[in-house]
């Protein structure tokens, strides 16, 4: 995992100068299944892991809101179309950047193997596990739809009606 995210630039070694920063840790562990072919191997943050002081990353958060459609309403519309596609974003957390000056608050401790030395890292990117990871999403994709729009009105209208989280399901009645 490690590796990966480095080579992705989805985490960065922290040098010892930043260390008194302010910052949290994240803690986390790997989640194993073999019959996964995508990822049979993820790691899972838990920011809401309290601190000596009692805080925890998810409780200084906002979790910014719903601005999604309601599933509901999403598989009611493609229910109704003769063509119908779903489409999946991958990684999708791990595609959007956080501003540096807060990627202190998303650090981590990791191993790249057993023998190696615990080095120091911040996450580059949204974290899954972190409450508003679901909004910061949401509101990416919508503003990638805003900005396109123009261009391509189709697309924009399915990334603003027919998405969940990272989930499309639409469709047309005709080609």
């Amino acid at each position: 995992m490690g590796t990966l995210y480095k080579a992705l630039g989805h985490m960065e070694e922290i040098k010892n100068e930043e260390l008194d920063e302010i910052n949290y840790y994240i803690p986390h562990h790997s989640v194993y299944k073999p019959e996964k072919t995508s990822t049979p191997l993820r790691v899972v943050f838990d920011a809401s892991a309290k601190t000596t002081s009692g805080f925890f990353l998810n409780s200084i958060l906002l979790n910014g809101g719903i601005i999604q459609q309601d599933l509901f309403s999403i598989v009611s519309r493609f229910r109704k179309h003769e063509y119908a596609f779903s489409a999946d974003i991958k990684k999708m957390y791990r595609q959007i950047l956080v501003d540096p000056n807060q990627r202190d608050l998303q650090r981590i401790m990791w191993k790249t193997r057993a023998d190696a030395p615990v080095k120091t890292y911040k996450l580059a990117t949204v974290t899954y596990g972190t409450v508003s990871a679901p909004f910061l999403a949401t509101r990416t994709l919508k503003a990638l739809a805003d900005e396109e729009k123009a261009e391509f009105p189709d697309a924009a209208d399915v990334i603003c009606n027919d998405s969940y989280i990272d989930d499309i399901l639409s469709g047309e009645s005709t080609y």
